[in-house]
């Protein structure tokens, strides 16, 4: 088992992860930051026009990958 951190980025700044966990391998590592991005991503994106967030996995060794999810609204029209 490899001990995974996976520090939140958005355009609000940096959470940096301190605990992190255990996965037998990256591609779960990759799975849970997949899973977590995707709900911080419900609650922090409702209001928001443009917004990035990313989740940086690293290990004791350093960065392994990063999940990133860039949101944004366009208005087509002059209605919206």
């Amino acid at each position: 088992m490899v001990h995974y951190y996976f520090d939140f980025r958005d355009d609000d700044g940096l959470t940096v992860d301190d605990i992190g966990a255990e996965f037998s391998s990256v591609e779960k590592a990759k799975a849970e930051a997949s899973r977590a991005l995707a709900e911080r991503a419900q609650d922090v994106l409702p209001g928001s026009a443009v917004r990035t967030l990313s989740i940086g996995v690293r290990n004791h060794i350093g960065p392994v990958l990063r999940v990133s999810l860039r949101f944004e609204v366009e208005p087509l029209s002059e209605l919206a």
